[in-house]
């Protein structure tokens, strides 16, 4: 008969974890009450007053940060208790929680005093104007904080508060730990299953924390009330995210990590006519309206679609009827083929689309100089031509500031997803498509509007319903191009053609309901979702390009298509206005008008090249490919890439330094330092 342990010995693990959940669980009651005081102590600003459903959201969504951010405090107790399983440690573990129920209550407290004083300075939790510490006056700084709060008693009640909470909490953890529990749980098998659930449960729960992208800003705001939004992170999570944040505004190595030669002066030349007689970058940037063919729109609608890119739509997919609603469209009205993105991610593309910038390695949204302002800005170009300018994120504004960087940048009115869809739960990224065109036609009237819209439906998790919706599976399932696709695939691609419905449905309608509508419909980046090819291998094309799609039948009547176009995001831009502004109206732009034959059509973004026939990447730029991806002579790709870089390079010098050229730069900035 196998010799067994003590009982005491064999369970005391058991009483240990016992010790460790109670003190998560108390952690977690504490951050639930550190945001219910948030809200009691700023509820002024409850205004409108939030119902039930609201306050349900923001303790229901806040919970998951709360528990994340408690099992990383309870750590290192609890691979203690693991090690305990196999050795136990005795009064050794008893030391080791209480050294954690120490510091990480002294933490919450500096942490929850600060947010505090934080929130009613800036009006949010933690972000990254934190950093000001670093960047600002730091002597002002602290000797503003000195004087406004009476820092030697926060100290001193903290310190008391900590004291006592740390000495009742250990206190309850020892009971709990000396409690009987039952013989039968000191068996192997019941050793080996805790132990298991118990890495399990640190493993994902730890692993959240870390992960920014799976709880960040953008999962937080969908209480639908603006100020319960700022309270959805857990303070930890909020100082975590900033920290995040401005580790990645510095990641750029700089310019020259773009323009090799760092010559921004010579980038200019090769890129503008007029840059050697230009007093500064931005004066190389004007451009004069030729005056619209026939008359100008009464709406703009510049939709940019979650990961929409191009592949689809070229004809040898034609039998998986996808796009088939845009590519429609795109017969009736103007089709760019040769079409990429500025950047990779959505933000990179909406700073281009929003403040007129190349994506040059550099988030534009966090840049004071952009945030200043910049004369490239969309919508302060459509404001000076009579169009009120409007934003629509079927996400979150919250989500890397989209929101308020557009106010910066012109626009008068900006609306999120937990606007435009009163129900609970949904994606995490956003309302479903048709919730957001929907809101879109229910707010447009008479007034001429410029409006951005940005959807989110097609992005994981993709949970719509997208058979309730209309989608019938078995058209991919039996298609031969479609062999050995999995139920996941079908389901993503599924989302593709929802996408592909609800904004073809929302033009047509426009186009019914509103006078003279422009549409230019296009894709914020490629998807990455490249299930399906007739080929052993995908193009550049299929893998970069996105499309861009020009509709509205009473604006476009008169407007001659060209042979041949392509182009960008930063190209967009003068496009609309061309097609727009009157004769003779002079605006700012990096790109050029994609409907003007005259001028070369290449377009430079998402660290690429294409022009009408041909793609390269700047990376390898030997490899030419026409959009078929066959390989394709005669371009230069090496002198292709020199412009993309110049153009890029004189992007983040813009952004970055501003629009003096680089002698002017240095000394203004020595004369702002003296």
């Amino acid at each position: 008969m196998e010799e067994q342990n003590p009982p005491s010995r064999t369970t005391e693990p058991f009483r240990q974890l016992l010790a460790d959940m109670v003190l998560w669980l108390i952690l977690i009651g504490l951050f639930v009450a550190f945001r219910t005081a948030l809200v009691l102590i700023f509820r002024s600003e409850l205004i409108p007053r939030p119902d039930a459903i609201a306050l349900v959201r923001l303790f229901q969504t806040g919970l998951r940060s709360d528990a994340c951010a408690a099992i990383w405090a309870v750590l290192p107790s609890l691979i203690l208790t693991l090690v305990g399983f196999f050795r136990p440690l005795g009064i050794w573990h008893r030391r080791v929680r209480g050294v954690t129920i120490v510091v990480t209550l002294s933490l919450c407290a500096i942490v929850f005093i600060t947010d505090v004083a934080y929130f009613a300075e800036y009006g949010s939790q933690f972000n990254h104007w934190i950093f000001g510490l670093i960047y600002d006056d730091r002597r002002a700084i602290l000797t503003t904080i000195w004087k406004t709060y009476p820092i030697i008693w926060l100290i001193l009640i903290g310190g008391i508060a900590v004291a006592l909470s740390a000495r009742a909490l250990n206190k309850l953890c020892r009971v709990v730990a000396s409690a009987q529990v039952p013989d039968f749980v000191g068996t192997k098998w019941a050793r080996a299953s805790t132990v298991m659930l118990v890495a399990v449960w640190m493993l994902v729960g730890s692993r959240v924390w870390p992960h920014y992208s799976l709880l960040t800003v953008k999962n937080a705001a969908g209480t639908g009330h603006t100020f319960l939004n700022k309270l959805v992170l857990n303070p930890f999570f909020a100082l975590r995210y900033a920290i995040w944040q401005e580790r990645n505004l510095h990641k750029t190595a700089g310019l020259r990590n773009i323009l090799r030669d760092g010559d921004v002066r010579g980038a200019a030349s090769a890129l503008f006519p007029n840059a050697q007689s230009a007093a500064n970058l931005d004066e190389c940037l004007k451009r004069v309206a030729p005056g619209p063919a026939g008359a100008p729109p009464s709406h703009i609608f510049l939709v940019v679609m979650e990961s929409y890119d191009a592949w689809s739509m070229q004809p040898e997919y034609a039998s998986l009827h996808l796009t088939d609603r845009v590519s429609a469209l795109a017969r009736d009205g103007i089709f760019v083929r040769g079409f990429i993105s500025s950047g990779g991610g959505t933000i990179a593309s909406l700073g281009a689309l929003i403040a007129g910038l190349p994506a040059s390695k550099i988030l534009v949204n966090y840049q004071p100089l952009v945030r200043q302002g910049v004369p490239t800005a969309t919508a302060k170009i459509f404001k000076q031509l009579g169009y009120r300018a409007r934003f629509f994120c079927g996400a979150s504004v919250t989500w890397e500031r989209s929101g308020e960087f557009c106010r910066e940048q012109g626009f008068d009115e900006v609306y999120g997803g937990d606007q435009m869809n009163p129900r609970a739960g949904g994606n995490e990224w956003g309302v479903e498509d048709e919730d957001l065109f929907r809101f879109v036609l229910e707010h447009t009237g008479p007034e001429p509007t410029f409006n951005l819209i940005m959807t989110s439906s097609f992005h994981a998790p993709y949970s719509v319903d997208v058979k309730k919706k209309g989608f019938d599976p078995s058209v991919l399932q039996a298609n031969p191009i479609c062999r050995g696709i999995t139920d996941r695939q079908v389901q993503i691609l599924g989302h593709l053609w929802y996408s592909d419905k609800c904004v073809a449905e929302f033009a047509t309608e426009g186009e019914h309901n509103l006078d003279r509508p422009l549409f230019a419909i296009t894709g914020d980046h490629y998807s990455r979702k490249k299930f399906v090819s007739v080929r052993s291998t995908h193009t550049l094309y299929d893998t970069l390009a996105v499309p861009l799609v020009l509709y509205g039948h009473k604006v476009l009547e008169k407007v001659r298509v060209p042979k041949a176009s392509a182009g960008s995001h930063l190209d967009v831009l003068p496009t609309l206005i061309n097609l727009t502004a009157p004769r003779g109206f002079v605006y700012h732009a990096f790109g050029r008008d994609l409907l003007d034959e005259t001028q070369p059509q290449v377009g430079y973004g998402c660290q690429a090249v294409i022009g009408p026939d041909f793609i390269l990447k700047i990376h390898d730029p030997t490899r030419v490919e026409d959009l078929q991806g066959n390989p394709k002579t005669g371009v230069d790709g090496k002198t292709l890439t020199l412009r993309y870089r110049q153009l890029h390079g004189l992007g983040w010098w813009r952004a970055m330094k501003g629009n003096q050229w680089p002698a002017q730069a240095q000394t203004a900035a020595l004369k702002n330092r003296d």
